[in-house]
């Protein structure tokens, strides 16, 4: 999609990325110092300190945590607590560090008792904590080692089955997605020939050609340890039975000719994360600009992953490096210098993508499984966005589910699979679903509430469900439409006003009366280009406010939702600005 601005050499960044904000086992954390890699420990002095601590987030700074009384275990469990809301289950603890970021590091006996201290706080909360990784801090000519660790301490909510993080895979084809997502949730390594990815697709065209054509969703698992869990020895009952964090893979169609499934995978799934995935013997294609784009445009936090690094040497992987790095910087986005190497760079690599518009770089071989362990640490750790207080005034709006896939399911009727992006929706509930080709709702019952395959009475907001819908006679639903509360039916607009910037087109400008796809969400349609603010014409490059029609029926849209352009060579995005309902 944004191509045109990928290429060009002195671009300015057009994009602000939003900024995002483990039941123990009865043997303790084991500590790490027999089984890291000797690089972990080879930092200089200058790269000992974190950057300092902030009271939001889900990241916490112990200098140490030795022999605390009574009242300040108290406190300290009631601050877990908090960091533990502000993660949605998970936080991160820092210890030996200092809360204005210096690491000074513990000695093996602080540590020991400091360990011993945050157990007793976990078990407290009934939460499970897990040691990530290991870090030598001693100072030079110094006898006594100090060291720092990170600690993951994760809690199911009591709302929740598990945590759920949706990943969106995408890049152009034959650069190794599916086999990717296989290797994963298969549990085995690829032949070379594409082995591995045979689980993923959905349809035998997929098989035959080896192209992913259609929105692939599959899941991997981690439990209370950090340790993956997937289909290797499990079924997806198991899993999620097993799992305290499921992980939805979306694998996207890299095909040119498959665009606009990507576009709506991307809109109206919503990942939390995307994974941006390059081949090293292919290099940076079109889909890769075109990809980054998208999710430039559409403000997803990212990482880029470099597979297939079996086949290139190590002066070849570090120029692809490079040329990545230098094209996510043309997107106005900033890419590590270098690649993802150690456990402790995939926890940092972790933190900063929840927290900024940084873009960790990793690099994988499906067929040796050279740099899983740090792919599989960095999914353990990705914390979804929002706090706390955001999401409480969420759950407290009216329902608003968006439909993203339709199911007839013999013996329960019509299912529709979708996004809960405000309110709750419950087990028996009387909902509205609509519009319909006049802009009507209609009032349906949910009949049950399944999340991965599991029934679950309640669904909050950011989390995907299959919810089935008793439905009257003659009710007909499509992708794009919405379940909401009955006291509060949404407006439903056919026109809308757009700031649109016009990325590329077949001839100079676009005029009044051009039609073209947009996507808004969920919702994908055609409308028309209706007036067009202080110009007679829209020129790429160019920002411009447009009026838009939609071509056949009114939709539900939301002000300040991005919008994607697409009718052939025509790109284009922006943000809509004001919805007119169509009472006016």
């Amino acid at each position: 999609m944004i191509s045109h601005f990928c290429d060009e050499q002195n671009h300015q960044p057009l994009y602000k990325t939003r900024k995002q904000s483990i039941s123990d086992s009865k043997n303790g954390p084991t500590l790490l110092s027999s089984s890291l890699p000797n690089d972990e420990y080879s930092d200089s002095d200058n790269e000992n300190r974190l950057p300092p601590e902030t009271e939001l987030g889900n990241i916490e700074y112990k200098a140490k945590l030795v022999n605390p009384t009574t009242s300040r275990i108290e406190h300290l469990i009631t601050q877990m607590k908090w960091r533990l809301r502000e993660g949605q289950g998970e936080a991160i603890y820092e210890i030996g560090v200092e809360d204005g970021g210096a690491m000074s590091g513990l000695t093996d006996e602080e540590l020991r008792d400091s360990l011993r201290t945050l157990k007793t706080m976990s078990q407290a909360l009934r939460a499970s904590m897990v040691v990530l990784t290991e870090k030598d801090v001693t100072m030079k000519g110094s006898s006594v080692r100090r060291t720092v660790v990170e600690v993951l301490v994760r809690k199911v909510p009591e709302s929740q089955q598990f945590i759920e993080v949706r990943l969106a895979m995408v890049g152009g084809c034959d650069v190794g997605k599916s086999t990717l997502c296989g290797v994963l949730t298969q549990g085995s390594l690829d032949d070379g020939n594409g082995k591995a990815r045979i689980g993923i697709f959905r349809f035998p065209h997929e098989v035959r050609t080896g192209k992913t054509s259609s929105v692939c969703n599959d899941v991997i698992g981690f439990d209370n340890r950090g340790k993956l869990v997937n289909y290797a020895h499990n079924s997806l009952e198991e899993m999620v039975e097993k799992s305290s964090k499921l992980v939805t893979l979306i694998d996207l169609a890299g095909d040119a000719k498959y665009q606009k499934t990507t576009i709506h995978g991307l809109t109206g799934y919503t990942p939390h994360f995307a994974c941006l995935v390059v081949a090293a013997d292919r290099g940076i294609t079109w889909a890769t600009r075109e990809h980054l784009g998208l999710v430039a445009a559409l403000n997803i936090p990212m990482f880029v992953l470099i597979t297939k690094m079996d086949l290139v040497d190590r002066q070849g992987l570090k120029k692809i490096i490079s040329e990545v790095s230098n094209l996510v910087s043309k997107a106005g986005l900033v890419a590590r210098e270098k690649r993802v190497k150690t456990k402790r760079d995939a926890v940092k690599a972790a933190q900063e993508l929840c927290v900024g518009s940084i873009v960790p770089i990793l690099a994988v071989s499906s067929v040796s499984g050279e740099g899983f362990r740090y792919l599989r640490t960095l999914l353990n750790c990705l914390s979804t966005a929002g706090t706390a207080e955001s999401r409480l005034q969420l759950v407290g709006l009216p329902a608003f589910f968006t439909i993203e896939e339709l199911y007839n399911v013999p013996h329960v009727g019509q299912v529709v699979g979708g996004m809960l992006t405000e309110g709750q929706l419950h087990e028996g509930a009387d909902v509205l679903v609509g519009p319909m080709k006049d802009g009507s709702f209609e009032k349906v019952t949910i009949g049950s509430i399944r999340r991965s395959r599991q029934a679950v009475g309640c669904v909050n907001p950011g989390e995907a469900a299959s919810v089935s819908l008793n439905l009257p006679n003659g009710v007909t639903l499509r992708r794009g439409m919405v379940l909401t509360g009955v006291d509060n039916q949404p407006p439903v607009c056919f026109e809308f006003t757009a700031n649109l910037l016009l990325l590329c087109h077949s001839t100079k400008y676009i005029c009044e009366g051009f039609q073209a796809t947009v996507f808004i969400g969920s919702v994908c349609a055609t409308a028309t280009i209706t007036h067009i603010n202080d110009s007679d014409c829209l020129r790429p490059g160019k920002w411009a406010v447009v009026r838009m029609c939609f071509a056949y029926q009114p939709e539900v849209i939301r002000e300040g939702s991005p919008i994607i352009l697409r009718q052939g060579k025509t790109k284009g995005m922006g943000e809509v600005l004001k919805v007119f309902p169509c009472s006016q």
